[in-house]
């Protein structure tokens, strides 16, 4: 590859330099300074060596460079009188690694995972109503990371979690089955109609009429020992609810290998399997006195004692997530058998754990080195507890890892356009049980609808329907892209007038700059073979300053991998972008003459290669015209 090339030819020749000083090298951060003019890369080597030779930093750095060997993509190396070694690349040398290296259809194709398999679980909404704006952050930022895995050499399935026994299940049916609300929703989406109006209205009930919470109490009960006639009703209301929440996840370009069903995992006895494992383990104990005396606890250090199995013999939720990790991880033999529940419009299957005959798979039984859980920060703890238990339990290195993000609100501007109270409020939090929340199918249509007005003002003479299919793929690309960019710890306050732009970071800059860049090349024809000469021929600040920013992909994709954090690649995609646009307006393209101007273009494709790349793991849907 190219960037990550550039930094490990610099790091080896500052470590060659302090062997050759009979210095140990130690390890250095070797990074892009904070202005352009220090170089392109700079090492803080000099610094950490200075006090074992007892020299000023400056000094070291200068006997540095001195010992220094050369390497291709050097090309020079500077004693800075901070301390630092400042490195400048070989610039012709990169820029035909970089017109070179996008020609190929792998470009950017990184092997980090070396096959490693990953179970990377996400989205996992109750199944009692739609999938609305929250929600979205956890599918959007799931995809995208099980994307990036895929690309960069990992196994991946991704699990989707139904909860059918819960509580908000529970809700659910006693609107149906105990207040008598229809299971014809009309001219509404199902779940939709089961979200907005059943299961909210189910809830203002039981403020009104208490003794309703017994009607869910016992719904709880039936839920967990499913007697026939109840279970079939029951299991057709939640069906319909999850195939309206997988229209929704399909609409946003998000997928999944498999749905593991709760009630499949208890009617497996998984818990009570795992719960034998844990005490001959010795990893639980009975509390014989005590706060939670009768109850079976664990202890961890930072954790304090929690409890499983209380004292009437139910278990807490973490102990079913217990069983549910330790089965990803492989710590047990499968219970479960599969079934294909729907062909998703990627053309992948969709398969079911099932609990009334299947077929044994390899892919899910044999589980994961690495389980991945995507979950709001509020669940910290919990998984914290989760991860450590069967990880303790299963052994051998595999890992349980839980990627934490912050919660989605609403600008009060965007909440009142929706019809929501905000009054008195920055943002809008969302919430189920109070009715305060957008779902995702009607804001993507409202998105869509203004899309599809701009762009027909705009391209007089578009045909209706390509201006409804780029309006479609414009919506999710800027839906998308508001949920990637800020970094995990970071709540999202979504805007809609934000999210539209066509300057800034947003998602409709990404997709206008894409499309400026491909009708560049339709304007210029037939593009030509690239030949050799042609990069040194890019000697301009903005023609480096893109062909690094081209280069930096395989770096980007190293970080997302290591932090499990897609931002980090949204983040590359607008620098780009951006670099890209200046490009582009400082310096003619087409009107350049000679070799200048075919040198050039295939910088601009050079730029759509790696435009690509990032847009496909982004998940985001490029368009042709904007």
């Amino acid at each position: 590859m190219s960037f990550r090339a550039c930094l490990s030819a610099a790091k080896g020749l500052l470590e060659e330099a302090a062997i050759k000083l009979g210095l140990r090298p130690k390890e250095h951060a070797i990074a892009e300074p904070p202005r352009e003019e220090l170089g392109d890369l700079a090492s803080n080597l000099p610094l950490l060596l200075a006090a074992e030779l007892g020299l000023r930093p400056q000094d070291v750095a200068a006997r540095l460079v001195e010992q220094a060997g050369h390497h291709e993509a050097i090309g020079a190396l500077e004693a800075h009188p901070t301390g630092y070694v400042n490195v400048r690349l070989n610039r012709p040398w990169l820029a035909d690694r970089v017109l070179r290296g996008t020609l190929a259809e792998e470009w950017g194709r990184l092997d980090l995972g070396q096959g490693r398999t990953v179970f990377l679980e996400h989205t996992s909404v109750n199944p009692n109503k739609a999938i609305h704006l929250g929600h979205a952050r956890n599918m959007v930022l799931g995809d995208a990371l099980a994307r990036i895995l895929r690309w960069t050499g990992h196994r991946v399935a991704v699990l989707n979690y139904i909860d059918d026994t819960g509580v908000q299940v529970a809700d659910l049916l006693v609107g149906f089955f105990r207040l008598g609300f229809s299971e014809d929703p009309g001219a509404r989406a199902f779940d939709q109609y089961c979200g907005d109006e059943v299961y909210v209205k189910v809830n203002e009930l039981y403020g009104q009429r208490p003794e309703l919470l017994e009607e869910r109490r016992a719904m709880l009960k039936l839920l967990e020992e499913q007697p026939p006639g109840f279970s079939d009703r029951a299991r057709r209301i939640i069906a319909r609810v999850v195939e309206g929440n997988l229209r929704t996840a399909w609409r946003l370009r998000c997928f999944y290998d498999l749905l593991n069903w709760e009630s499949h995992i208890l009617r497996t006895g998984l818990w009570h399997r795992v719960f034998e494992l844990l005490k001959a383990k010795k990893l639980v104990r009975y509390a014989e006195e005590g706060e939670h005396r009768g109850c079976w606890v664990v202890d961890l250090e930072g954790l304090g004692e929690r409890v499983l199995v209380r004292s009437d013999g139910t278990t807490v939720y973490e102990a079913k997530d217990i069983a549910y990790a330790v089965w990803k991880l492989g710590g047990l033999e499968d219970p479960f058998l599969y079934i294909e529940y729907a062909k998703q419009p990627n053309g992948q299957p969709l398969w079911s754990t099932s609990a009334e005959g299947g077929r044994r798979l390899e892919a899910f039984s044999r589980g994961a080195e690495l389980a991945i859980t995507l979950i709001d920060v509020r669940q910290r703890d919990a998984q914290r507890l989760v991860g450590e238990v069967a990880t303790r339990l299963v052994g051998g290195g595999r890992q349980y890892r839980h990627v934490g993000y912050e919660v989605v609100a609403l600008s009060r501007a965007t909440a009142e356009r929706l019809g929501l109270d905000a009054r008195g409020r920055p943002f809008l939090h969302m919430s189920g049980r109070r009715g305060e929340y957008v779902n995702v199918d009607p804001f993507l249509d409202q998105l869509k609808e203004r899309i599809r007005r701009g762009i027909l003002e705009r391209n007089e003479g578009l045909a209706e329907a390509e201006a409804e299919e780029v309006a479609e793929r414009a919506s999710v690309a800027a839906l998308r892209y508001e949920m990637l960019k800020r970094d995990l710890d970071s709540m999202i306050v979504f805007d809609m007038e934000e999210a539209l732009r066509l300057e800034g970071d947003t998602g409709l800059y990404l997709l206008y700059s894409y499309a400026r860049a491909r009708r560049i090349l339709e304007k210029a024809g037939a593009l030509g073979e690239y030949r050799e000469g042609l990069a040194e021929l890019l000697k301009e600040h903005e023609e480096w300053r893109l062909i690094k920013a081209i280069a930096r992909l395989d770096l980007a994709l190293e970080q997302a991998v290591a932090s499990l954090t897609p931002h980090v690649l949204a983040r590359y995609s607008f620098e780009l972008t951006n670099a890209f646009n200046k490009f582009y307006e400082r310096l003619p393209v087409l009107r350049a003459e000679g070799e200048l101007r075919s040198a050039r273009l295939h910088l601009v494709r050079a730029y759509l290669a790696s435009m690509r790349v990032a847009a496909e793991l982004l998940g985001l849907p490029l368009v042709e015209r904007l």
